[in-house]
């Protein structure tokens, strides 16, 4: 009933623009006192929506995965490249959009409710949605932490000390969650707020696809069998995921300050973001047309009519380096409120296509997808000589230089889709990154980020039973899919 779903979330809910929970309190009848007349009593899924994926946005323009993987550095402030934070808040995800994309659920499910939600789309296609972006939301958070509450969690004052689960039971749950949202999409309408698709259910199940296929790739270094668990539900979302450059699918930032991308409010404020020198002299190494897409001359060079790109120095304790000096990110992206976000790239999917030839998943040709991905982040970029660059870099033979090949191209590819680029490096161990000469935090680059730092008061029992399941609780301790990968060991 409408009262049982606003307690679940009381304590937990987001107010957003037309989404209120206003039930009466259910031991006190204040009557008509600061009751606002105009105000909507009515959950507008619409609005849940909308407001659940603008966090997407900020997903696919976040800057720390970009550190980690080194393909930016920080100019000034050195200390994100220098693992200067050890616990992550992860609230904001529970309490964002998650909360809200579970309260889609709810009120489409409820009979007492889902009649009034069909305004906003049929109630099956609402529900497919929210549970496809929840399991988008959840692997983000179980790639970055490890172990984390999924089964017990947005239950509110129900259950206040949520176990974690491990990262094992959470894929086979989100594979489950992919599946059940696939098989609800009926021929009704999709979901109004939807402002990453608007609507269109076909899209929705590309996205699904795709979602679940990145997953099961990520499982391959510990289920790498090819008929496997992770080949196995590799192979049932491959003929549904996005199959061409065209289908890639965007995060539609705006010009306006709203919804602008986040990339351009930063440098509004403060020039501290360049392309770092590990890109910058490996592109210029492979001769690679993507560096005049990627970054910009130097705008010293520039002025002294000799340009040249030049890669900021990464991690430095004490850096005296002027902005001027470096290589920017492309000016269409950091000057460009309405420059849009990857979330699943044509050039991700076919190279881990490629990959799964490799491993003996599927048939196939690994050396075309290998082409077809490097051509996917040329067209997606606009850069020149796709043809001249795959002449000059063909997929080897053998089996371990390939499989370096592509895990190379990959980090390329995924230039400034920091979360995912983070992972695959992780699973994939190439290219082999120095850390930074003086970290704040351990020895070597992240592999996870720490818990919140509420975990281990607010819910210490659950919290001390992860970290003596899962590893100590910091920067280094591999998670449980980060294991060495099945051809290149590393």
């Amino acid at each position: 009933m409408k009262r049982d779903i606003m307690k679940k979330y009381i304590g937990k809910i987001s107010f957003t623009v037309g989404v209120l929970f206003l039930s009466a309190c259910d031991t006190v009848d204040f009557g008509e006192t600061n009751v606002d007349p105009d105000a909507t009593s009515k959950v507008v899924s619409s609005g849940l929506l909308t407001y659940a994926q603008r966090y997407v946005g900020d997903a696919v323009t976040d800057y720390m995965g970009l550190l980690y993987t080194q393909q930016i550095s920080q100019i000034t402030y050195t200390d994100g490249s220098r693992y200067g934070t050890l616990s992550f808040d992860s609230d904001y995800l529970y309490q964002n959009p998650l909360v809200n994309l579970m309260a889609i659920v709810d009120v489409n499910s409820d009979e007492a409710t889902a009649s009034l939600q069909t305004v906003y789309g049929s109630n099956a296609n609402q529900i497919a949605v929210a549970k496809i972006l929840m399991a988008y939301f959840y692997q983000q958070i179980t790639d970055r932490w490890g172990m984390m509450p999924y089964t017990e969690a947005l239950s509110g004052v129900e259950n206040t000390y949520p176990v974690f689960d491990t990262q094992e039971a959470i894929y086979d749950g989100l594979f489950n969650d992919l599946d059940e949202a696939l098989a609800l999409i009926d021929g009704g309408n999709g979901p109004t707020g939807d402002i990453i698709f608007d609507g269109d259910m076909e899209r929705w199940k590309k996205f699904a696809n795709t979602l679940k296929m990145i997953m099961a790739l990520r499982l391959s270094n510990v289920y790498p069998e090819p008929n496997g668990y992770a080949a196995t539900k590799f192979i049932e979302a491959m003929p549904g995921a996005i199959a061409s450059s065209e289908e890639t699918i965007y995060y539609p930032f705006l010009s306006d300050d709203n919804n602008d991308n986040p990339w351009q409010d930063r440098f509004q404020t403060r020039e501290d973001y360049a392309v770092s020198d590990v890109m910058i002299d490996r592109l210029l190494a492979d001769n690679d047309p993507r560096i005049s897409v990627y970054a910009e001359y130097t705008r010293s060079s520039v002025s002294l009519e000799a340009p040249e790109y030049v890669g900021m120095p990464y991690g430095l304790p004490n850096s005296e380096w002027l902005a001027a000096d470096v290589s920017f990110i492309a000016s269409d992206v950091i000057y460009n409120g309405s420059s849009p976000g990857h979330i699943f790239t044509y050039s991700q999917v076919a190279f881990s296509l490629a990959e799964a030839v490799e491993l003996g998943w599927i048939s196939g040709s690994a050396s075309d997808y290998y082409e077809k991905g490097i051509e996917a982040s040329f067209e997606l970029w606009g850069a020149d000589n796709v043809d001249g660059y795959l002449a000059d870099n063909p997929l080897s033979l053998d089996p371990m230089t390939a499989m370096q090949q592509i895990a190379e191209e990959k980090w390329k590819a995924l230039y400034l889709q920091g979360w995912e680029s983070w992972s695959e490096w992780r699973r994939l161990g190439y290219p082999e990154l120095e850390p930074a000469t003086q970290p704040l935090n351990g020895d070597a680059v992240p592999v996870r980020q720490g818990y919140d730092n509420d975990y281990p008061t607010n819910n210490t029992e659950n919290y001390n039973a992860a970290v003596s399941l899962q590893g100590p609780d910091n920067l280094g301790t591999n998670l449980w899919w980060d294991v060495p990968h099945p051809i290149t060991n590393k």
